[in-house]
């Protein structure tokens, strides 16, 4: 009994660290033999896709890679690096954020594209490459490989929704539309406006609120710990108003 046990725990735990695929694009649901699936490992974090914020790219499940459904076609995908890293023995704990690199993709139906670049090994490693994080997207299918050019600077998902950031809104939940497309023709289109600075007693609500998911709460999470103690006691009072 105590085997059964025992398997029945790692069989759950095997079923949870299981993810599942990322849809990026409208309409019903397509085998991925009709899309292009893009894998990515989990310290590799999505700015936007094709000038798109992606929240939903960002998910985390385990330690599995990430597989993002896209229809065929062309893609600049935005990433950066980002991990924690135990420091003093466990005593304390920093997190490397990278500058993000621009992975360029142009998928037929039933591609897969993995994006890789050097992992680092250790904290030294990973501060190392801050400044100058690059790496490659790998068809998986020919073997053709397109290395990355440097990314725009990074925005947090929190500073793309209160307007700080220039990424342009998603329009249509999280569908991502190839590049040459009506709809991303018609977001190119658009002039990117710089966000005026809104006075926090004077803001009107916001026109589109954070999606309920980890990414939102990872986003969260980090801003806060990015706030000085001073910053965080104005803000723990702004929200007791």
């Amino acid at each position: 009994m105590r085997h059964l046990i025992c398997l029945a725990a790692v069989l759950l735990l095997s079923a949870c660290a299981q993810q599942a695929p990322v849809k990026l694009y409208s309409g019903s649901e397509q085998p991925a033999s009709q899309l292009v699936v893009v894998e990515m490992p989990n310290t590799l974090e999505v700015l936007d896709i094709n000038g798109q914020p992606a929240p939903a790219a960002n998910r985390m499940v385990g330690n599995n890679l990430r597989e993002l459904e896209l229809q065929p076609g062309e893609y600049r995908i935005n990433a950066y690096f980002e991990n924690g890293y135990d420091v003093g023995g466990g005593l304390s704990h920093e997190v490397v954020r990278t500058r993000s690199a621009t992975f360029s993709i142009n998928g037929q139906a039933g591609d897969v594209w993995r994006l890789e670049f050097p992992e680092p090994s250790n904290l030294k490693d990973a501060q190392a490459m801050e400044d100058s994080f690059a790496g490659a997207a790998v068809n998986t299918r020919t073997g053709q490989r397109v290395a990355t050019v440097p990314g725009p600077a990074y925005v947090s998902l929190l500073g793309q929704m209160l307007g700080t950031g220039s990424a342009v809104a998603a329009t249509s939940g999280d569908a991502i539309a190839p590049l040459g497309t009506q709809p991303q023709a018609a977001s190119q289109s658009a002039a990117v406006v710089a966000a005026p600075v809104v006075v926090p007693s004077q803001a009107a609500a916001p026109q589109q609120t954070l999606p309920a998911n980890d990414a939102t709460l990872s986003t969260l999470k980090q801003f806060w710990l990015m706030l000085s103690p001073q910053s965080r006691q104005e803000f723990l009072d702004w929200t007791a108003k």
